[in-house]
């Protein structure tokens, strides 16, 4: 995203010698990029990839060296307008309580003298990157992989990511675990996934064959990677093979995210791997195209570092657009620290971090729950009649976005509008201010949503996953086997409840 567009629209504008901090942090090391003005100077210090460290991350220490290092080549403590870091696993060690975001965010503002600092998941800041902050989709694979969207109301969805351990399917490490395994195969004298091309190069890797058993640097296993891609490459079977299966995980994954209602068919790789080695991007491409012919796939604009910028850049120019979901994005905007337990929460949303459009508040408005006889009488066997056609709930149309779905204690799902209606899904279609407007969107149900303007006859077409629909003043939207909801506009007779 330009900042210049965020500028047009009356953001603040950062000083034109402020500096801009952005830090990457993967599996196989980590950077520090501080930009000074527009336009003005770069400096950039390398440094080692994050580990755990008795139970704990070390990526504060990693970050503190990375800008003491760039206090060094500035020659004086420096102070910087806003800082962002993306680092590898911050979902995984959130959870995990190997990671608490107020330490990096303290580091940041000691070691930079700033107040406005951002700690994210690298699939947030590879996405950035590589594609802006507008809908569609990104493919990053480097030591792990992930696969990461944005759709049309901001909300971003994730697929893999999960760590070494669960899933990073088709990362470098994946690819290079699996040719080590190859290795072992060819030198017990197997056929089935072996690779006597690969013996002599694992050897140089990772040392004698005893030594094999203790590996489990996931560094170690992804910068092995490369010499499986080669060889696949001079047309060992055992690692096309190796490559075709990670291709089509890769390929499974870009395709889940981008499946998701209100996702642009447009897509972006991005990460080492992917971008050094053509030969396996286009595999992995050629497999996207097979599942969804309708996706367009273009070029990378930029790397995980250039997203961290980015964000840093928005905590300058528009910082109320940054918005902090946990466990993908911490964000500081201030002298004042978070709460100890900001980061520990579980979230289901992604970090919304494109500019706001100019436009309205939104008006009061409201939804009428309540069952339909006549619906009812469609859609529900005689033996199961519809309740009585009353109006059960009047809910406020409140926020941006709410779910409409069936409640489950023990899924724990509570949808924002509960309906009580077997024929309604747990995730149904959603309410969204859009563009000016209060609009519908059927999320993928099982049944349906239907939408009948006031006056209209029962609807027949039930929406599109994903297709969107402008309400008006009495329009009626039917779910499940018996429930309509009514929008209208609160007015003394219609009060939320």
């Amino acid at each position: 995203m330009a900042i210049a567009t965020v500028q047009q629209r009356g953001a603040k504008a950062p000083e034109a010698d402020a500096g801009i901090a952005g830090v990457d942090i993967g599996g196989t090391g980590s950077r520090l990029r501080v930009t000074i003005g527009l336009g003005g100077r770069s400096y950039e210090v390398e440094g080692p990839p994050a580990t755990i460290v008795d139970g704990r991350s070390n990526v504060p220490d990693v970050v503190r060296d990375l800008c003491r290092g760039f206090a060094a080549q500035f020659g004086g403590r420096p102070r910087v307008a806003a800082a962002a870091v993306g680092l590898r696993g911050f979902r995984s060690m959130t959870h995990a309580g190997t990671l608490d975001a107020n330490c990096v965010h303290d580091i940041l503002s000691e070691e930079l003298r700033t107040t406005s600092t951002a700690v994210s998941s690298d699939a947030v800041t590879a996405h950035l990157g590589a594609l802006g902050p507008g809908p569609g989709a990104t493919l990053a694979v480097g030591t792990g992989a992930v696969a990461v969207a944005c759709d049309d109301v901001g909300r971003w969805h994730l697929a893999d990511g999960m760590g070494p351990h669960v899933g990073d399917n088709g990362g470098g490490a994946w690819i290079g675990r699996r040719g080590l395994d190859a290795a072992a195969r060819s030198m017990d004298g197997r056929q089935m996934g072996a690779s006597p091309g690969l013996v002599r190069a694992a050897e140089q890797h990772f040392g004698r064959r005893e030594r094999w058993t203790a590996v489990d640097e996931v560094s170690l296993f992804a910068g092995f990677a490369p010499r499986v891609i080669e060889a696949a490459g001079y047309g060992d079977v055992a690692c096309r093979e190796i490559l075709e299966e990670a291709a089509r995980s890769l390929a499974d994954g870009l395709c889940a995210v981008l499946s998701h209602p209100g996702v642009a068919p447009v897509a972006v790789t991005t990460g080492k791997i992917l971008l050094h080695a053509p030969m396996f991007r286009s595999m992995v491409i050629r497999h996207v195209l097979e599942k969804r012919d309708d996706v367009r796939v273009q070029p990378s604009a930029g790397l995980p570092l250039d997203g961290a910028l980015a964000l840093a850049r928005m905590l300058v120019a528009y910082p109320h657009v940054v918005e902090e979901h946990v466990p993908l994005l911490a964000v500081r905007v201030g002298v004042a620290p978070r709460p100890d337990d900001s980061i520990t929460l579980p979230r289901v949303v992604f970090p919304v971090v494109r500019a706001m459009e100019a436009k309205s508040e939104p008006r009061s408005w409201a939804i009428e729950v309540r069952a339909d006889q006549e619906w009812g009488a469609e859609q529900v066997p005689e033996e199961r009649q519809a309740p009585e056609a009353t109006v059960d709930t009047v809910v406020p149309l409140t926020g941006e976005r709410l779910v409409v779905g069936r409640g489950s204690r023990s899924r724990g799902v509570v949808p924002d509008i509960v309906c009580d209606d077997t024929g309604v899904s747990r995730r149904h279609c959603e309410f969204a201010w859009v563009e000016g407007g209060w609009s519908v969107i059927d999320l993928g149900s099982a049944n349906g949503t239907f939408v009948a303007a006031r006056g209209d006859a029962m609807p027949t077409t039930p929406l599109r996953p994903g297709e969107r629909r402008w309400l008006s003043d009495g329009d009626r939207v039917y779910v499940g086997g018996w429930t309509c909801l009514t929008a209208r506009e609160v007015t003394a007779s219609v009060r939320p409840t």
